[in-house]
């Protein structure tokens, strides 16, 4: 047995050989081991004994880690400089090796200090980013401007709708997409959710499906590659099986088999799977040709809920009549009954698949390979068109530049030059794709040719198979080195976070949750225990805070209790708040804000949830459509108009065929409310008509901020925090309107459900998720609702998972998604699911281990378990078994028994289900807005104010409207809120047009004549160079601004801000005028002259805004004419 003296001597000898730079090392370094110290003192190292910084690379994931390794080596080595020596023994040897390092830098000049960009620590995004930067392709794609989340989603969806045009096409494609969209029952939706979700992963699978063309020849060869995958995977788990079943006292067990087998035969019992085992003299071989004895041998032992028998019949072949031959086979599952690793294995193989396709499948399949490609072809064009990437584009491109490892490019060959030694941080959370990079990056790399690999991780802490982080590939480097290079592993020991009470208690509880041996097949990761510092003796605890029942609401007022206490307790400490997923949180957050509690929280709120963000979207769907009831009661209800549930009640009484607005303008009905809502609807029915009237030349977020304005919005914002969230849902409904509309309030609020806000209060209390707390450390750490189920994984329409693999060849089994009726019927996807669920139980035991291990003095588990009724008893559930409680159970259940004794009960512990009654939320007093200070002047150019009747300039009617919507679409024109083009004259001017001309409804405007001049102006000014340039490019479209000229308050709208590529600030007015008379240079003269004043205007106040000086220009689209103005 090892102790603990074995362990201080395992860890002391692991950190000194680190710091040998002429070997490669992989490093397993548990959670508060001191990981990212010992990964600094081998690049100081290094630095010591190379000819350039440039020789080493520093990867981590996050931006943040890599600007702290950075700082840290800056601080190293300015401490060294200064002479600060410190005093800890782990400290002295970086302060030292610093010391080295900074002799190397003086010697060859580098001047590391004041040079830190030598250094090239930096994320794995940003090393892809520099590679990528090297491919043919950079020259027209924008590696540097990445796409934000809602903007993905929009190209994403857009990309998978672009799909559907090839079903007019006559070609394979029109073919693959008519067949999915059969596969799914030509739903719609279902189709482009799925090519969204494969679209978000295609870095996943589009090595392996390629362009998409194939051959008749070529897919035969597709299908046997996967089909020799379906077969390795079936082996090598009848593999592990035998393996547990030889290691086991067992061996009388083959002939009982053989007996089973032949009593089916002999009774004529239909059983197929156990006869077959008629006359076996071993077990079978692992072989997927023996998979049917396999299930036989299954079916004898095991239940169907997968559990050893605890007896056997004649429908296992063991009937009444020979009690000796029964009693051994019940002696045997006694003994197997404590074996859970073999009951699990047998379990298994019950759900092996066949490890051919069926034709039907392999059909599917081939659909998929021909039809994802053109999703991602259809992605590329929109980024192409858009000039923007995601982070999956940059790392395609990245492998692309690199090249095969059997054939690198040259920036590959380069790279493997420069770069002497790469190290790698927090290794096991590093996807497949990444793997192969740096695979490719260390082409060439033998052993012992002066290049080193130092890998650094702990696959205890591996949490991110959602990002294709498979731990089993770290499991295999450990064993069998990494490219070319061998590796030695070196296993860290010592915890330098966590109190001694609380390492014990984690080297108690995990080797219990974590399984008992390794299987990167599986996912599988055993516990490796640490050891505390003597500093951390006697320090530390972990308290069990039980909750009985479903009720949520009582859940997060203990909650809040609890918090308070160890607030109060401990004054000068940090505590963080970890939950499973955001969906815990909701109400725990209400009842921190009702008791004035601040927090600092990191991307926990969905912009939705907020009080002051259900109040606007109300609004805006109000906006949007006029018959959407819900919203326009919601608008009644919130604080600004504040009407009660009588009031709204009477309002709709028997009214369904009216719209809320019409109720509205029905004097009955209003006389019919309470005094205070019919005063409440005359003080606001003036604000809420803006909402329906004729807007077309007013885009929606200005409407709705205008409206919120006016009843009173800003009232219910108590902090500044509240203030920022505001903007910044205008901010995204400015940028998913669309012509003055929203074409899918659902998806505008599945938009708004990406984006995440973060608290910057400087408070003691953070809240995050368990994932995001990974590399962090606290005071104390408050587990919370760990009892509550989280979400289940979407299905996708191609279902997988990777065979880890010391080879450098991707290997994946995989299987389309049968058809809605039939999905649960198909074997393979079933076995893709099973063991996906089994990856996952696994890292849900990584993911306790990682929030746990967060705590340095107090750690605190809460979570509920159900209750119910047992006659005249209580009792308490199990904890959930879809719940990270349910892996703490067999420890903690004692301790939920002791508080359970000691606990009342309410009816509230029973009840499933809380019916909430939402308190109504009214201004005492009607707001106004605030008096503010006088805004400061704007000094202006001493110039006349020039208004010559110009005799070319007259406008109609059918010509200003026209001007109004030509200025309209420009703006959509240079926000690029289009698909296509062709899209947009062909089909969205004409139709959009002609909506809003029909709105206005005003009876003589020539609606032909309006829309062909709005063709015409955009036509030209797609068609003109000048006016392309200035639709592209830095700027601002419809820009509002306010200012104080000659000591009146002026508001203007400037057509376009154009920055350009020398950083000049143009202010362009659009003018949609004509000139038919053959002196055009007088008119423009004339124009300009006409204009200056207004120009000088904006100039003025745009450069007291944006402190800039400016140029000004006239731009004619339908003359194509582009003038500068002085001003």
């Amino acid at each position: 047995m090892i102790n603990s003296n074995n362990l201080l001597e395992i860890d002391e000898l692991a950190r000194k050989s680190a710091l040998d730079v002429s070997r490669s090392y992989i490093v397993q370094a548990p959670a508060g081991s001191g990981k990212t110290e010992l990964l600094i003192q081998r690049y100081l190292a290094l630095l010591s004994t190379v000819k350039s910084p440039e020789e080493i690379i520093a990867i981590t994931f996050t931006k943040k880690a890599a600007a702290e390794i950075k700082l840290r080596v800056i601080n190293a080595l300015q401490q060294y400089k200064f002479k600060d020596k410190p005093f800890e023994e782990h400290s002295l040897k970086t302060y030292k090796l610093a010391g080295l390092a900074l002799k190397r830098s003086a010697k060859f000049k580098w001047n590391l200090i004041n040079n830190p960009n030598r250094m090239r620590i930096q994320t794995i995004d940003a090393l892809n980013v520099s590679i990528a930067n090297f491919s043919p392709l950079s020259s027209f794609r924008n590696y540097s401007h990445v796409a934000l989340d809602a903007e993905l989603k929009n190209l994403y969806k857009s990309a998978a709708l672009s799909t559907l045009d090839w079903i007019s096409e006559k070609n394979e494609y029109q073919i693959a997409t008519s067949d999915i969209l059969l596969h799914v029952d030509n739903n719609t939706k279902l189709y482009t959710d799925y090519l969204i979700q494969m679209l978000e992963t295609r870095d996943q699978w589009l090595s392996f499906i390629g362009s998409g063309q194939f051959s008749t020849n070529e897919i035969l060869k597709i299908r046997k590659i996967f089909e020799k995958n379906l077969k390795e995977a079936v082996t090598y788990h009848l593999r592990k099986s035998l393996e547990q079943l030889n290691a086991g006292p067992y061996k009388d067990l083959i002939d009982l088999l053989s007996y089973a087998g032949s009593n089916i035969l002999k009774e004529d019992i239909e059983n197929k799977t156990i006869s077959n085992l008629s006359g076996i003299k071993s077990f079978p071989l692992p072989d997927s040709n023996y998979l049917q004895l396999w299930k036989g041998i299954a079916e004898i032992l095991l239940t169907k809920k997968g559990e050893f028998r605890k007896t056997v019949n004649k429908r296992q072949g063991f009937p009444t009549g020979n009690k000796k031959n029964k009693e051994e086979m019940l002696a045997i599952l006694e003994k197997m009954a404590t074996d859970n690793l073999l009951g699990k294995l047998l379990y298994g193989i019950t759900s092996l698949p066949p490890t051919k396709y069926t034709n039907e499948q392999w059909k599917i399949l081939s659909s998929l390979f021909r039809l994802l490609p053109l999703a991602v072809f259809e992605l590329n064009r929109l980024f192409d068109e858009k000039n923007v990437t995601d982070y999956i584009d940059i790392a395609i491109n990245s492998s692309k530049t690199l090249g095969e490892a059997e054939n690198p490019t040259d920036v590959a060959l380069l790279l493997d030059y420069q770069i002497k030694h790469l190290l790698i941080d927090e290794m096991q959370d590093t996807s497949i794709s990444q793997y192969q990079i740096l695979e490719k990056i260390t082409t060439g790399w033998e052993n012992n040719d002066g290049r080193t690999l130092f890998f650094v991780g702990d696959p205890m802490q591996s949490i991110y198979r959602f990002r294709n982080a498979e731990v089993g590939q770290f499991l295999l480097i450990q064993k069998y080195g990494f490219s070319n290079i061998e590796l030695e592993t070196l296993l860290l020991r010592r915890n330098f976070r966590s109190g001694e009470n609380l390492v014990n208690w984690f080297n108690k509880i995990f080797p219990n949750v974590f399984p008992s041996i390794d299987d990167p097949a599986k996912g599988a990761v055993s516990y490796e225990k640490s050891i505390p510092i003597e500093k951390h003796k006697g320090q530390g605890i972990c308290k069990v805070h039980a909750i009985f029942g479903e009720n949520k609401t009582i859940e997060a007022k203990k909650g809040c209790d609890l918090i308070k206490k160890i607030l109060n307790e401990n004054s000068d400490d940090q505590l963080a708040v970890l939950v499973r997923s955001r969906t815990q949180l909701p109400r725990l957050l209400n009842e921190l804000r009702s008791s004035n509690i601040s927090y600092k929280a990191i991307e926990i709120d969905k912009l939705t949830d907020l009080p002051e963000i259900i109040e606007l979207l109300s609004l805006t769907r109000a906006a949007v459509h006029q018959g959407d009831r819900l919203a326009w009661l919601g608008l009644l209800r919130a604080p600004w108009i504040g009407l009660n549930w009588k009031d709204l009640h009477s309002l709709v009484f028997n009214e369904r065929s009216k719209t809320i607005w019409e109720l509205l303008q029905d004097k009955n009905k209003i006389n019919s409310l309470s005094l205070e809502g019919q005063e409440a609807i005359k003080r606001t029915i003036k604000h809420l008509q803006l909402l329906v009237l004729p807007r077309r030349i007013e885009g929606l977020r200005d409407l709705v901020e205008k409206v919120w304005f006016l009843l009173g919005g800003p009232a219910i914002l108590k902090d500044k925090y509240a203030v920022e969230n505001v903007y910044r849902y205008f901010d995204v409904l400015s940028s998913q309107e669309y012509a003055g509309t929203l074409f899918d309030i659902g998806e505008f609020e599945s938009i708004l459900d990406l984006e995440k806000v973060s608290s910057n209060d400087a408070s003691r209390l953070q809240i995050m998720t368990m994932h995001r707390s990974k590399g962090l450390q606290f005071d104390h750490v408050l587990l919370f609702g760990l009892g509550r189920k989280s979400s289940k994984n979407k299905k996708q329409v191609l279902s997988w998972f990777d065979l880890p693999s010391q080879e450098k060849i991707e290997k994946k089994i995989i299987s389309p998604v049968g058809s809605r009726d039939d999905e649960n019927n198909d074997p393979i996807h079933n076995f893709i699911e099973i063991t996906k669920n089994e990856k996952d139980y696994n890292e849900q035991a990584r993911l306790l281990y990682v929030a746990c291990t967060r705590a340095k003095k107090s750690l605190h588990i809460m979570g509920n378990t159900g209750v119910y009724k047992n006659k005249t008893q209580i009792q308490i559930r199990p904890a959930r078994s879809d719940s990270l409680l349910r892996l703490l159970w067999p420890s903690i259940k004692d301790e939920f028994e002791i508080q359970y004794n000691n606990s009342e009960f309410s009816d509230d512990a029973f009840n499933q289900t809380e019916w909430l009654n939402p308190i109504l939320k009214r201004f005492e007093h009607p707001w106004s807005i605030p008096t503010t200070k006088n805004l400061k002047k704007i000094e202006t150019k001493n110039e006349p104010n020039i208004e010559k009747e110009n005799k070319y300039y007259w406008v109609g009617d059918n010509t200003r409207i026209a001007g109004i919507l030509i200025h309209r679409w420009f703006q959509i024109l240079v926000e690029k809120k289009y698909s296509s083009i062709e899209d947009l004259i062909e089909e969205k001017i004409p139709l959009l047009t002609k909506r809003w001309l029909d709105e206005i409804n005003i009876q003589y405007l020539d609606i032909n004549l309006i829309i062909n001049r709005v063709l015409n102006a955009v036509k030209s000014i797609l068609n003109d160079e000048k006016g392309q340039w200035i639709l592209t490019g830095e700027g601002y479209s419809e820009l509002s601004l306010n200012g104080i000229i000659n000591k009146e308050f002026e508001s203007i709208i400037i057509d376009r801000v154009k920055i350009d590529e020398k950083g000049t600030h143009w202010i362009i007015d659009y003018k949609t005028s004509t000139h038919d008379g053959s002196n055009l240079s007088e008119f423009i003269e004339t124009e300009c002259e006409r204009y200056r004043s207004q120009l000088n205007k904006y100039t003025s106040i745009y450069s007291q805004w944006s402190g800039k000086e400016v140029k000004c220009a006239l731009y004619f689209p339908l003359l194509k004419k582009f003038v500068e103005v002085e001003t």
